[in-house]
């Protein structure tokens, strides 16, 4: 059984340790609603509820759920994000709805476990106005029946589902409108803002910018909702500029769970338009809207890479290539005040092979992706090649004991670069559980570099020794989100204002096909003990980011909500005092146990 408690040692739960326990209803419970309350509910919704049947039904011998959909469709589709976006009940982790009907010789496929809706929402509202979710919500909420809010599903924390609950699915909510001058609440400006349906994806909004010559702030998968993003504060390609996601909110329209609809902005329900621009997804109402910032587009974007590695299997080579990450890794800050973005991601083991080498070198090796605003592939080329001297010629001479290659850098147009192309974005279908940390100056450049390589190294262990990790600094911090106003900066973790890189790693060996819960509990008891001491060590008091982070974490209230927690938990408590709101990780969220294998959600209360 998996718990979410402060501290990891309560997952495994104990009957005797609580005086009182409050159950969100299931269809075992008395209250549950009746088949004919249900149809009531969906006569006064317009007929838009869905009794949840899981896609991959006609994958299973008499299609038990009669779904639509050919089983080789499904197979086909099922590792594309985009495809479980259209589906309504599916998300792109299976493994947080229990494994609930995956089809054959996918990930957390076992024929023992069938094809069942335990781990799924129940009824599904197919909100295509704001009143179908107003009146949805308030009934669950009477009714004590927990609420989730789906927008693509692609969610790496799992927070987009839940067992017996009613969904709500946002994907309808597509409208958008670009205004050149709308009028800002509170104060005497103007701004150029696109207003956007929450049912969005980070691919049509970019589009829709497109059309009028401006971009706006988002993720960098296009596939990506914009209401899981922005909620817990969101990065992307422009981020270094311009700040996070949640920085480019003017306002938000939000239904909350006792039916109201309130427009909160710098004017009105300002608590809890602060709350939803950093403090968490799917926990204060749905939002069905956001208006947003844009800015100019940028007149041209360039790219370019390098990589290294051991070149030989000596301990030398195994030096020089630790060194060579320690280098690179130092020089992070100023990679990224001399305007550049992108990723630098270090492979251990067989993961090196990703690079297309023939076998794992020793130490460990990198790929350094850069991007550049307004540069040409010229200037990007130089750049990239300051790099590689740094880490070879000027280093201990260690360009001896190091393979470094780079391309040819280029450059284009903005839209180029960013055109969504939705059927990419092919991660889907899999086991997500991973850690990350928010890093600044003081924790890449201002320490010794004998201890910043220790903490690489003890960053990149696996739990497979054999197999290898890998460990991505994402450069989405700098400049951007350090200089955004304070009045436009919400909620936020705190730690996003002094951080350069987003960094994140992985390492458990998660038993996919086992059960669920038992899978996620051995990970993240795995991460506790190896890889968070890491973090705590290293960088104890910056934070992480909430959307690729840690859900198990014991420290996940300081990590994805610093300073904010109890303001946040207040707030809440205000907007959802039914609490049929609840998320893996979510503020107020360690007083609840979500049963994975039971599908149960239980409110527990410590003996007084």
């Amino acid at each position: 059984m998996l718990l979410l408690k402060p501290t990891l040692v309560s997952l495994a739960f104990t009957a005797t340790a609580w005086a009182r326990r409050e159950w969100k209803n299931s269809p075992d419970s008395p209250a549950w609603p009746s088949s004919e309350d249900w149809l009531a509910l969906n006569r006064s919704i317009g007929g838009h509820l869905i009794k949840t049947a899981p896609v991959a039904s006609s994958c299973y011998p008499g299609n038990p759920f009669n779904s639509p959909e050919n089983c080789s469709d499904v197979t086909d589709k099922w590792s594309y994000a985009a495809y479980h976006s259209a589906w309504p009940e599916s998300i792109d982790y299976p493994i947080y709805t229990n494994n609930s009907c995956v089809p054959k010789d996918s990930t957390g496929y076992s024929k023992e476990k069938g094809c069942n809706v335990d781990g799924l929402p129940r009824y599904i509202v197919n909100a295509t106005i704001e009143a179908h979710i107003a009146t949805a919500m308030n009934w669950a909420s009477q009714r004590n029946i927990r609420i989730v809010v789906k927008g693509t599903g692609h969610d790496l924390n799992g927070r987009s589902t839940g067992a017996n609950a009613l969904s709500i699915w946002t994907h309808n909510f597509k409208h958008t409108k670009h205004v050149r001058r709308w009028n800002v609440p509170g104060r005497n400006e103007t701004a150029d803002v696109l207003i956007c349906g929450s049912g969005n994806n980070w691919g049509s909004a970019y589009s829709a910018a497109h059309k009028s010559n401006r971009a706006v702030v988002g993720g960098e998968d296009p596939t990506v909702g914009l209401g899981g993003l922005i909620q817990n504060g969101g990065h992307g390609f422009l981020s270094s500029h311009y700040g996070l996601a949640s920085d480019q909110v003017y306002q938000v329209t939000l239904i909350t769970t006792d039916g109201k609809r309130l427009v909160a902005n710098d004017m009105q329900n300002q608590d809890l338009f602060w709350a939803v621009r950093g403090g968490g997804g799917g926990q204060y109402g749905v939002v069905t809207e956001f208006v947003l910032k844009t800015h100019p587009i940028p007149q041209s974007v360039a790219k370019g890479s390098l990589s290294f590695w051991a070149a030989e299997s000596t301990n030398a080579s195994e030096k020089a290539s630790w060194d060579a990450l320690s280098d690179m890794v130092a020089s992070i800050p100023e990679i990224m005040d001399d305007g550049l973005n992108g990723n630098i991601t270090a492979y251990t083991k067989t993961r090196a092979m990703a690079l297309g080498l023939s076998k794992a070198p020793v130490g460990v090796a990198a790929v350094v992706g850069l991007v550049g605003l307004n540069m040409s592939a010229s200037q990007m080329d130089a750049a990239v090649h300051k790099l590689a001297a740094k880490i070879t010629d000027l280093n201990h001479d260690q360009h001896s004991h190091l393979n470094v290659s780079y391309q040819s850098a280029t450059d284009q147009s903005y839209w180029s670069f960013v055109k969504p192309e939705p059927l990419t974005s092919n991660s889907a279908g899999a086991v997500s559980l991973m850690t990350s940390r928010l890093m600044g100056r003081r924790e890449l450049s201002d320490i010794p570099r004998s201890d910043l390589k220790t903490y690489l190294q003890r960053a990149l262990v696996s739990e497979n020794p054999d197999s290898g990790t890998m460990l991505l600094f994402g450069l989405q911090g700098g400049r951007g989100p350090a200089d955004v106003p304070s009045n436009m900066r919400g909620s936020v973790v705190p730690a996003w204002r002094s951080a350069y890189a987003h960094v994140f790693t992985l390492g458990a060996s998660i038993n996919a096909t086992g059960d669920a819960s038992e899978s996620l509990k051995a990970g993240a008891s795995w991460y506790e003990a190896v890889k968070e001491p890491v973090w705590r060590d290293w960088a104890p008091n910056t934070g992480a980011y909430m959307n690729e982070g840690n859900p198990f974490s014991s420290t996940w209230k300081k990590d994805f909500y610093g300073v904010n927690y109890d303001k946040l938990l207040t707030i809440k408590r205000k907007y959802d005092p039914s609490e049929s709101l609840f998320v893996w990780s979510g503020v107020g969220s360690d007083l609840w146990n979500n049963d994975l294998n039971t599908g149960l959600l239980c409110r527990v209360t410590p003996e007084n």
